[in-house]
């Protein structure tokens, strides 16, 4: 599966970023959330090599919903919060991201809550 990125420059970082990204649904689709983690952390590291912080907070947002959907909200409201904080920063063009990442963490801390009663 990761053959595709042996095709690309080791300094194509912006299209690295989408590949790890991509390749993090994937593993994440499959149950592998290890291997998925693995490669969204490549791909957020990749999007801030290039200063693509808007990159980083929409792989940062596929975190905290994988982590979520396996009940560890705390580390995933973390992510979701430095996803948050990646939309704001472009203002009236994120407002859907923002609205959508608001409500992620709305539902988290709802987990978060249920996993203390």
């Amino acid at each position: 599966m990761c053959h595709s990125l042996d095709l690309l420059a080791h300094d194509a970082v912006n299209d690295l970023a989408v590949r790890h990204n991509q390749l993090g649904n994937i593993h994440d689709a499959a149950g592998n959330l290890g291997q998925a983690l693995a490669h969204y952390r490549k791909g957020i590291g990749y999007n801030e090599a290039a200063g693509d912080t808007y990159g980083a907070a929409l792989t940062r947002y596929n975190v905290a919903l994988a982590l979520a959907r396996r009940g560890r909200f705390a580390d995933a409201k973390d992510y979701a919060v430095a996803a948050l904080r990646g939309f704001e920063a472009y203002g009236e063009g994120a407002k859907e991201k923002v609205l959508k990442t608001l409500k992620l963490i709305a539902d988290i801390e709802k987990g978060l809550k249920g996993s203390d009663e």
